[in-house]
């Protein structure tokens, strides 16, 4: 759009370039009049009925009612009704200017009006300068090439760039767009634009606010830094540089970067947001957080060096990776491990290298652990090879299981049964009524058997489908190496806290615009004030979502 616009403005430029040549080669320019005279110090060109005053210089024709020529210095005015013909290029006006010794032209009038082809720039006062080859105009200008309309207070048409300031407007009527800033400056030689102040650009396809930035012309490529925000039916991108390309919709968003999608209504936060294709790359301390059913005052967070999203548009499959030090939190369960793959399509989620995952005073760990979510919440764990759980009770004994292959089932989010295949292996205490004493240890192997469980983790009942033998033990029998299992370990202390992921939070207090946004249609039910103190929706009770002061900030 601004290609086409600031590229017609140098036929322009290249009209009033004219009148240099008429400073410099006097001899070459012809008058006609139906008559003139002399006055002191004028030579006076007069038009009549049908025979206008005619000044022409090489391939430029200028018409007028009246010329006046200064005998000493050369300059020339030209008034009623002016118009300046080159080519397919025509300039009307009221009056016309030419100061030699300043080597300054100017066009005034009611309305200026430049037009060449499906272009017209209209302004009521013209400044054009022989020795720079440069042009301006101080009053308001407006440039139109069909659908398209560039407005601004002032214009600066240079011989390396085009400067437009104060109120520079650009709109597209066809491809709904619509730019607003205070400076716009465009490179001849390299086709980029540039703006260094807030400048806001909305489109049928997203909305963008920056504080500065380029655009390309040549290969559409987009620069904007300085609290950067680009808002589309999507997603909203926050950064303090984004790059993207207009073309291929390919995004690239730098420092204290915030990424929400409102389709998922997932927020994303990191150091560097990739978005290319149908894949998002987040790197550099990355955050996701989500609500759970909708409901933002229960959250639950992802954290990893690097998440990586994938949303097929063929499949219609959505799947997340996150790589190292990956932590998860919500209010049910924690976990850690390496590496992770969430199958969003399946709600499943593998885990991947030293696996741990805390519920419900239930520590579970194994060689890989595979997940199945349902819109209740957990449903089974799936615990491959080397599989652990440990379940602490009411009085901090250690209830628990191994086996080759365990699975988990939950109801509600609370643990209710394990199921046990190959190698099995028990410990668990049975407490008096009161449930303050140990009355006895059960020791048990069964290559296959299920375990029940009731409320505060204690074993209800155990069912062995095979061969097993089993061991009771009352409390004064009870040795230190009979209460664990080979392999234990007691890793409750590595629960990653909610503080240690809220850490990597970026606070964008820099943004300017203090309303709310509305991240999804449903507006009554949620909104997102980017200052991170609230959220509100049908779930809020007035609660402060995170504590604020210990988060990251972006002043």
């Amino acid at each position: 759009m601004k290609k086409q616009i600031l590229f017609s403005i140098f036929i322009f430029i290249t009209l009033l370039q004219s009148f240099q040549s008429y400073g410099q080669q006097e001899d070459k320019v012809r008058i006609k009049a139906a008559r003139s005279k002399g006055i002191p110090g004028y030579r006076v060109f007069y038009s009549a009925p049908g025979k206008r005053v005619i000044l022409t210089q090489q391939s430029t024709t200028i018409y007028c009612d009246e010329a006046r020529q200064n005998s000493k210095t050369e300059d020339v005015v030209a008034t009623g009704n002016v118009i300046v013909v080159d080519k397919k290029t025509k300039i009307y006006g009221d009056k016309l200017d030419y100061r030699k010794t300043k080597g300054e032209v100017i066009i005034t009038g009611r309305i200026v009006k430049l037009i060449d082809e499906d272009v017209t720039l209209t302004t009521d006062k013209l400044y054009y300068y022989t020795a720079t080859k440069e042009a301006k105009y101080l009053t308001g200008g407006k440039v139109i090439q069909e659908t398209m309309v560039l407005t601004s207070t002032e214009g600066y048409l240079q011989k390396k760039e085009l400067i437009f300031i104060k109120n520079v407007v650009m709109d597209d009527s066809v491809k709904v767009q619509h730019l607003e800033t205070e400076k716009l400056i465009y490179d001849r030689e390299t086709k980029i634009s540039t703006f260094n102040t807030r400048t806001t650009i909305t489109s049928k396809d997203g909305d963008v606010v920056a504080n500065a930035g380029t655009y390309n012309n040549e290969n559409g490529m987009v620069h904007f830094e300085g609290s950067a925000v680009v808002e589309n039916e999507k997603y909203i991108l926050i950064g303090d540089k984004i790059d993207t390309n207009k073309d291929t919709g390919d995004s690239q968003a730098f420092g204290n970067v915030v990424f929400f999608s409102k389709q998922d209504t997932a927020m994303i936060y990191a150091d560097v947001v990739i978005h290319k294709d149908s894949s998002t790359f987040a790197y550099g301390d990355a955050l996701m957080s989500k609500p759970i059913k909708g409901n933002w005052m229960d959250m639950y967070y992802l954290a990893a060096d690097t998440l990586h999203s994938i949303n097929d548009t063929t499949t219609q499959e959505n799947t997340l990776y996150a790589y190292h030090n990956v932590a998860m939190w919500s209010y049910d369960m924690k976990s850690r491990c390496d590496s992770l793959v969430y199958f969003y399509n399946d709600s499943m989620i593998y885990f991947y290298d030293d696996p741990r995952i805390w519920a419900q005073k239930s520590q579970m760990t194994a060689t890989t652990i595979r997940t199945d979510i349902t819109s209740k919440g957990v449903e089974r764990l799936y615990l491959n090879k080397n599989g652990f759980i440990i379940s602490e009770d009411t009085i901090q004994n250690f209830n628990q299981v191994k086996g080759k292959k365990i699975i988990a089932h939950f109801e509600n989010n609370e643990l209710y049964k394990v199921d046990v295949k190959g190698n099995g292996m028990t410990r668990f205490f049975q407490l008096t009524d009161d449930k303050k004493h140990i009355y006895a240890l059960n020791k048990s192997s069964c290559p296959s058997m299920s375990l029940y469980f009731i409320e505060n983790n204690e074993v209800e009942n155990i069912i062995y489908n095979a061969k097993h033998n089993s061991n009771v033990l009352p409390p004064s029998k009870i040795q230190k190496p009979d209460m664990y299992l080979p392999g234990f370990k007691n890793r409750f202390d590595e629960m990653p806290p909610r503080e240690e992921l809220l850490e990597r939070i970026r606070m964008r207090t820099d943004l300017p615009d203090p309303m709310p946004r509305d991240p999804v249609q449903q507006a009554d039910q949620i909104k997102i004030l980017w200052n991170g103190s609230q959220v509100l929706n049908k779930f809020y009770k007035g609660e402060k979502l995170f504590d604020t002061s210990r988060l990251k900030k972006k002043q």
